[in-house]
This record gives C-alpha cells, sequence and structure tokens, in this order.
C-alpha cells in the first residue's frame, strides 16, 4: 500500500513538469518566428498583393469583371509558375498548401462560385498574373518583430502567439493578438497555417 501511494506521489509531481515545459524559450522562438513571418510577409506581397510589375502596362483591365492575365516584368523575382510553387512549397508546410494553391494557382470552384487561378503561363512558359483579381487588396496586418510567445513547442513543432498591428482603411491602427504555428520539415521551419500578414515592423515602429 506504501508503495503504491508512493509511486501516485511521484507521478503526481512528475507530470506538472512534463506538461509545462516547453523545448524553446520565447526568445529562441522568436528568432525563428521572426524568420518565418518576414518570409511569409514578402510571399504574400506576390501571391495576394502587388509586388509583381507587369511586362506592360494593364491600364483599365485592372477594373475588369474578367480574369485579364499580363506576363510580369522581366526583372521580377519569380518568370515561372514553377518557381513560385516553389517559393510556396518552402514556407508553408505539405500538409496546409489546398488554401493557396487553389487560390493562386488550381482556381477555385464550388456549387455556387467559381473564380480563375491568379497566376497562369503563357505558351512561351512565362508567368503571368490576373490583373483584375484584387481580393486581398486590403490586407494591412504588421507583425511586430520580437513579440512571440510560446504556448507549446517541442524540437520540430512550435506553437506561438504575436503582437500584431491591423491598419484600417482610414489609417487607424488597433492591436491584436495573433496565433502561428509552424513545425520544422524538409531541413526548414514552415507554417502550418497561414496568418496573411502584409508586412513586419520592430517594436520601435510602432
Amino acid at each position: 500500500m506504501k508503495k503504491a501511494l508512493l509511486v501516485l506521489l511521484l507521478t503526481a509531481l512528475l507530470i506538472p513538469s512534463l506538461c509545462s515545459c516547453s523545448y524553446y524559450s520565447d526568445e529562441q522562438a522568436a528568432l525563428i518566428i521572426d524568420e518565418v513571418l518576414t518570409k511569409e510577409a514578402e510571399l504574400n506581397g506576390y501571391i495576394y498583393g502587388n509586388s509583381f510589375d507587369t511586362a506592360e502596362d494593364p491600364g483599365d483591365d485592372v477594373n475588369s469583371s474578367y480574369q485579364v492575365y499580363y506576363t510580369v516584368a522581366p526583372d521580377s523575382k519569380y518568370l515561372t509558375l514553377s518557381s513560385l510553387m516553389g517559393a510556396v512549397d518552402d514556407l508553408i508546410a505539405s500538409g496546409s498548401r489546398s488554401e493557396i494553391y487553389s487560390y493562386a494557382f488550381e482556381g477555385l470552384s464550388t456549387d455556387d462560385f467559381s473564380a480563375p487561378a491568379r497566376f497562369a503561363e503563357d505558351e512561351k512558359g512565362n508567368l503571368q498574373i490576373n490583373v483584375a483579381e484584387n481580393s486581398y487588396a486590403g490586407m494591412r496586418t504588421a507583425a511586430v518583430l520580437g513579440s512571440a510567445r510560446v504556448l507549446r513547442s517541442n524540437k520540430t513543432h512550435i506553437k506561438a502567439e504575436f503582437t500584431a498591428i491591423r491598419t484600417s482603411s482610414s489609417g487607424q491602427k488597433t492591436e491584436a493578438v495573433l496565433d502561428v504555428e509552424i513545425i520544422y520539415e524538409d531541413g526548414a521551419w514552415k507554417l502550418l497555417r497561414q496568418t496573411f500578414i502584409a508586412s513586419v515592423v520592430s517594436e520601435e515602429d510602432i
């Protein structure tokens, strides 16, 4: 009986310490997450924003109700569909790409709604962008670098929260706390869920 009680006591003492452990400190996680969020903000500018210039001025086609594809400028960071897909694969975990792939590369289709992919290729294999697609033009959320706080982590998985600044269309800024979850896959840290941030800022810039 005494032996059983001793085992129970030791187990009770060990379980809290096991549950409260986090593999990474806030400072360690912040360094990793800052790098991932910086990469995401840049990629979001290309996928959802206006980071691509086009080889020709699209003029009024940007206001078209239909898809209008223009070849990206020859000095763009990404010049082919495969290179842009590769950038997505490098940052988004393999099991979490369906949403971004549908929007960017495959198109969306349901019983009630359909939309073309934002990107395509011309007959020469050059990357093209649908200049009439601007659904995400209002993305104005900035992640604050160095603000990550670990919720839980192990060697290959970090879930944390970070401070973000949201700017309204009128310029009003509000602070928010957002979650981010990343895993170590194929030699790199990748997002399990997109945060849809548009930029990153330092605490001094707030």
